[in-house]
């Protein structure tokens, strides 16, 4: 299945690379223009910015320079989640439509724009995944996390050798704990990888129901899309040459949409409609 969905996208592909490309592109060119107004912020305010404020050795929070830093940091920040969640959330519904209907236009991007419910909607989303993510990352990581905190204060106040070999061993095992639970934690993830996709294409299903959905629907898929993933790994090193990145990351995009499409064919949504789904 996986071979023969990179097939399908690569002929896909050879029709829409032009669009996608200039989506891609839209995209950065919308994150280096908020980078640009902080830069500008910082130069005409006379303020620091995020990289600087973090490479102050000690911040004063009683400073009115790092104050305003801080406000308009924050400004800075709420203005491109505004921004960046809808276009990011078009970028999936422009990948969705076009992987069957070829004369998707590029301002599909713009489409949760529309309206404020598709607009809210694309907020809301970002919003749980955001949430959910960090959430499940912070409950995986807690025993790796506890073990290395415990380990590392145990071989600093080790008053004997028996110690300090006690404290070594509970740092190498936080450190393979660590390694152990890093795949585990994305493969788990992965029970999110259809809610995106349910947004965009089924306004009648809330952004709740559209997770619950997704979870469901991926149990007994979320090794398949790690094996993709991991199918994509050549490709991905192959970026750091930057002109391959130009490719690899729309025929990503695209073999994802059609995973999520053959995952999504047979499901009945009207059994979702109006009934509020317990969320995951």
């Amino acid at each position: 299945m996986r071979q023969q969905l990179k097939r399908d996208s690569k002929k896909i592909l050879r029709h829409q690379i032009g669009k996608a490309l200039a989506i891609a592109f839209m995209v950065v060119a919308v994150v280096l223009f908020f980078w640009a107004i902080e830069r500008l912020c910082a130069v005409t305010l006379g303020v620091l910015g995020f990289e600087s404020l973090l490479a102050q050795p000690h911040i004063d929070l009683s400073s009115r320079v790092v104050q305003l830093s801080l406000l308009i940091i924050l400004l800075i920040a709420v203005l491109r989640f505004f921004v960046l969640s809808p276009i990011y959330m078009g970028q999936v519904s422009w990948y969705w439509n076009a992987a069957c209907y070829p004369n998707t236009p590029v301002w599909e991007m713009f489409s949760q724009f529309s309206s404020l419910r598709m607009f809210g909607r694309s907020l809301w989303y970002t919003v749980n995944i955001w949430a959910r993510c960090a959430l499940y990352t912070v409950l995986f990581m807690l025993p790796s996390g506890l073990l290395l905190f415990f380990g590392y204060r145990g071989y600093l106040a080790a008053s004997s050798s028996w110690m300090i070999a006690v404290g070594s061993v509970a740092l190498m095992l936080s450190v393979l704990l660590f390694i152990f639970t890093v795949p585990l934690l994305y493969c788990f993830l992965r029970r999110y990888f259809l809610a995106k996709y349910i947004v965009v294409s089924h306004p009648e299903v809330t952004v709740r129901q559209a997770f619950f959905i997704s979870v469901r629907q991926m149990r007994g898929h979320r090794g398949e899309i790690m094996m993709l993933d991991l199918s994509f790994f050549p490709w991905f090193l192959s970026c750091i040459f930057i002109i391959p990145i130009l490719y690899a990351v729309p025929h990503y995009f695209t073999v994802c949409t059609l995973y999520a499409r053959c995952y999504l064919y047979s499901t009945d949504f009207a059994d979702y409609r109006g009934n509020r789904a317990a969320g995951k």
